[in-house]
């Protein structure tokens, strides 16, 4: 009797099996996820990425590296440790690399959707033989059966921290769940049911359509929710949420070739009144981006070009960096007056440790100078090159800036303010010659001689400066270069093959105790880069969409 049972429960569960395991038409994972989802990934071959981030060099090198040992002990890093052994707890199992690698499938998604929380939703395609090995169907005596939209699905919640793991196989798909809700609408969704999906969400179906072909690896952002999250304005690394807040969509997709990774990304703007029938400066950046040369370290060219902005940058780069005070944090903070302002989100930056440094008249009126001349002009686009130059035991950053004016560039107008400028952020000693007219690579120019170097060069409404003689007329000869086709607001490119030893030799200079920020911890990190050659950020506007595209140029 007991056989025959046996035998008769071993036939339905066979039956239950391949029932489940049937894979249906190819459909959109997005359509399986519950709606509400702030970030969404997929990747048609989920366990290939993941085999090859294990066996790489780069995998190996940031896992010895400082930037990865100082990562190990943010504040961010202890918060994912910390819901990381919850989830182990509740799973019965602490997860690693390798187990997530054991059901990593091919045609894979996941949803997040919460992020202190850390609550998702995971499907990928995965062989019954590949799952079978998987740690986490081994352990699964040691979960309770649900039942939901049909389907049975195992269920553990952790008495102690109330993380939930669930998860179930059915029709050829591991689906893994961090709520027990969450995974009921899945399973309704897979079973046909007509709730609301990821796939139906406004968010994600326009940037989707808006991106067009998939890459390797997709990412699709509900901004809009995004940006209400506390946690995401905390852990935000780029801590520019007012920027991110223009959008309410996005779609990013990596796709690889030969010799480089290109990240595509479309993003949907929310509607803005002050920007309606505003339209980008026509082909500005293209005519300033022809002029980057080839030994350009750095270079930033944008659309978005007021003369304040501009006049500072010119000031800045060129006639007289800011001036900067270094505190000791051995001393104790100074104690604020008590008739004193309270202050307001405008002083975030203000230090309460030191004495303000006291106004500093020259550069207000340098400033103010190169501003009138800027406004007078017009100012279309703007463009900042940079390179790195080793001159003996010191390195020189000589730069030169770029304003494609509205009109043509008076040259005597553009060295009465630059003259000012320099006057009143350069002693008398530093002025030595006066400008002096003359031609550096048979291209005309003016320069103002002395310990500090100041040149200029007008041609109709382009107008350069720069503090180097060599460097500018490296720019200068670009003259007759291919602009790049498309209608471009920003463009900025790094290369990092040729900046990289440079940079940790400043950065060591300037840190000179241990352990640096920028010379041991980002230095490390760029180390664990140096496949990538070069990277080069491109973005375009249309129709209420920017378009985004980013190449990482990598080493053979």
């Amino acid at each position: 009797m007991k056989r025959a049972l046996l035998c008769g429960v071993l036939l339905v569960w066979g039956a239950g099996l391949v029932l489940l395991q049937t894979t249906p038409p190819a459909t959109k994972l997005a359509a399986w996820m519950p709606s509400g989802a702030l970030i969404y990934l997929e990747s048609p071959d989920f366990g290939r990425l993941m085999r090859d981030w294990d066996s790489s060099k780069v995998k190996a090198d940031w896992l010895n590296s400082d930037n990865y040992a100082a990562f190990s002990r943010s504040n961010l890093f202890t918060k994912l440790a910390e819901v990381y052994g919850q989830y182990g707890e509740a799973a019965g199992f602490a997860p690693g690399l390798k187990s997530v690698m054991e059901i990593a499938g091919t045609d894979s998604a996941l949803a997040l959707y919460e992020i202190r929380e850390a609550e998702f939703l995971y499907i990928t395609r995965i062989g019954d033989a590949e799952l079978a090995k998987a740690q986490l169907w081994a352990v699964r005596d040691k979960f309770e059966r649900r039942e939901a939209g049909g389907v049975s699905f195992y269920l553990r919640t952790d008495p102690a921290s109330k993380r939930t793991v669930a998860f179930v196989f059915a029709k050829g798909y591991l689906l893994l769940a961090t709520r027990d809700d969450l995974m009921a609408q899945a399973l309704e969704l897979l079973g046909g049911g007509s709730k609301p999906s990821i796939a139906s969400d406004r968010w994600y179906s326009e940037s989707t359509a808006a991106a067009g072909g998939r890459g390797k690896l997709r990412m699709a952002l509900n901004v809009e929710s995004l940006v209400k999250s506390v946690y995401f304005r905390s852990y935000w690394i780029q801590r520019n949420a007012s920027m991110v807040r223009r959008y309410w969509a996005e779609t990013a997709d990596v796709k690889l070739a030969p010799g480089s990774i290109t990240e595509t990304r479309v993003l949907l703007r929310a509607p803005d009144p002050a920007s309606a029938g505003v339209e980008p400066a026509g082909d500005a950046v293209s005519s300033l981006l022809e002029w980057v040369p080839p030994e350009a370290g750095v270079y930033k060219v944008s659309r978005a070009c007021e003369p304040a902005d501009a006049a500072g940058l010119i000031v800045e780069k060129l006639i007289g960096p800011q001036r900067q005070r270094v505190g000791d944090w051995r001393r104790a903070p100074m104690p604020v007056p008590a008739d004193d302002r309270a202050g307001s989100e405008g002083d975030l930056e203000t230090r309460i440790d030191e004495q303000p440094l006291p106004p500093d008249e020259g550069r207000a009126d340098a400033t103010g100078a190169v501003r009138e001349l800027v406004e007078k002009t017009g100012c279309r686009a703007w463009m900042s090159v940079q390179q790195s130059s080793t001159a003996g035991p010191f390195v020189e950053m000589p730069a030169v800036i770029a304003v494609n004016g509205e009109h043509e560039w008076d040259g005597n107008a553009v060295s009465a303010a630059l003259g000012t400028a320099a006057g009143k952020l350069w002693s008398t000693s530093q002025l030595g010659a006066r400008w002096v007219a003359g031609t550096e690579g048979q291209h005309p120019v003016k320069r103002l001689n002395g310990l500090g170097v100041l040149i200029f060069a007008a041609s109709g409404r382009l107008l350069f400066i720069s503090n180097d003689v060599r460097f500018l007329t490296a720019v200068l000869d670009r003259r007759g270069a291919k602009a790049p086709s498309a209608t471009l607001v920003y463009a900025a490119g790094f290369r990092h093959l040729r900046e990289h030893i440079n940079y940790e030799r400043v950065m060591r200079a300037l840190e000179p105790e241990p352990h640096g920020l920028f010379s041991d911890n980002i230095g490390s990190l760029s180390r664990v880069l140096a496949s990538v050659r070069e990277v080069r950020v491109a973005q375009e506007e249309q129709g209420g969409r920017t378009y985004e595209t980013v190449t990482y140029e990598m080493r053979p």
